[in-house]
């Protein structure tokens, strides 16, 4: 018999997504992705580097990083292979090849989004190049669903954000993934795993992109954004 109520129906994705609340019961199986979202450094050094990284103390920092994503160099299925590749889930696998196959230049969802996220910035008056990517990570998943932004819109701060006065009301399954993994980068704690992400029934093409973008922006930064076409 399923533990899950409604198992086979419409609610059975949210349900167990539900099942990843703050302070649940940890899980003795499946592949944490804190260690994913939380890493640095970029693509491999180039030689020219290896001095001015030495010195700056970053052994994965990459000074040439920007100008070879501008030079186009550097490619969405490169930052794809080079943050994904070690993880062994064929599942996820698969579903990145679509994605970087079906790539058309744009990290975000639509205009809606690229409108919130920037406008965050504006009202804030600071650009994304002095941004950490986590915060901007952070702001590309919560801007990504329009009911996700409207409940925390509130508790974006300029330093941070306040995950309790975010009242997860009329949420749905794609808006509380976006969420989880939100929190997870913010905090560092553990709220998804990357098999629920790997997997279609609990989270759709649409949220799987975004969670995927905003995991190349936690760890490259505002860089990222030179990709698009």
């Amino acid at each position: 018999m399923s533990r899950y109520f409604m198992y086979g129906t419409s609610l059975g994705g949210i349900e167990q997504l539900m099942m990843l609340a703050p302070n649940f019961t940890q899980r003795r199986s499946g592949i944490v992705i804190n260690n994913h979202f939380n890493c640095e450094g970029g693509i491999k050094i180039c030689d020219g580097c290896v001095a001015k990284v030495k010195s700056r103390g970053n052994p994965n920092d990459c000074f040439c990083f920007k100008e070879k994503l501008e030079a186009d160099e550097i490619e969405y299925t490169d930052l794809i292979r080079d943050f994904f590749g070690r993880i062994k889930n064929y599942a996820l696998k698969d579903r990145l090849k679509l994605l970087s196959n079906g790539f058309t230049g744009e990290l975000f969802l639509n205009d809606n989004h690229k409108e919130r996220f920037y406008q965050v910035h504006r009202i804030q008056d600071i650009e994304i190049w002095d941004r950490s990517p986590s915060y901007l990570a952070v702001i590309f998943l919560l801007t990504a669903d329009e009911v996700l932004w409207s409940i925390s819109e509130h508790a974006v701060c300029f330093n941070g954000f306040d995950f309790s006065q975010m009242k997860l009301r009329q949420i749905s399954t794609e808006g509380y993934a976006l969420y989880q993994t939100a929190k997870t980068i913010s905090t560092g704690k553990e709220h998804i795993k990357i098999t629920e992400i790997a997997d279609k029934e609990l989270i759709d093409d649409r949220a799987f992109k975004i969670i995927i973008n905003a995991s190349l922006i936690a760890k490259y930064g505002a860089d990222v954004f030179s990709i698009m076409k």
